[in-house]
């Protein structure tokens, strides 16, 4: 079981993402901004980070950036949510220092793959 970070503001996106990651078997812990999301993820140091880039009090971008300015993070995927999807957000996520990025809405069968993919990574 995996500690995974789940940052997202929208109550409905929420709760499917936790749906779809406790069903997994993962351990999520949940952050509805940007400053909480900081917080949690250096308390816990979570083996994955789903974070959604639109997010109130500090945008998951400047998420991104302070967390990989500390060496404990460097290596932990981040997973980039958004609705915004044209296809140069991907491209400007992952220079951001996402792992990869989910364009919202997304299938649950996505979500469990890009789980899958970069838990298994980790090991």
């Amino acid at each position: 079981m995996s500690r995974i970070l789940v940052v997202e503001d929208e109550p409905n996106n929420l709760e499917l993402a936790l749906r779809i990651v406790r069903h997994a078997g993962h351990d999520a812990t949940v952050a509805t901004d940007g400053v909480t999301a900081l917080e949690l993820a250096r308390r816990i140091h979570p083996e994955l980070i789903l974070l959604d880039l639109q997010l109130p009090k500090l945008d998951g971008w400047t998420v991104v950036r302070e967390l990989r300015g500390e060496p404990w993070a460097a290596r932990v995927p981040i997973i980039a949510v958004s609705a915004s999807a044209t296809p140069g957000d991907e491209f400007k996520a992952i220079a951001a220092g996402c792992t990869a990025f989910l364009a919202k809405p997304y299938y649950p069968a996505a979500l469990r793959d890009v789980l899958t993919r970069y838990l298994a990574a980790m090991v």
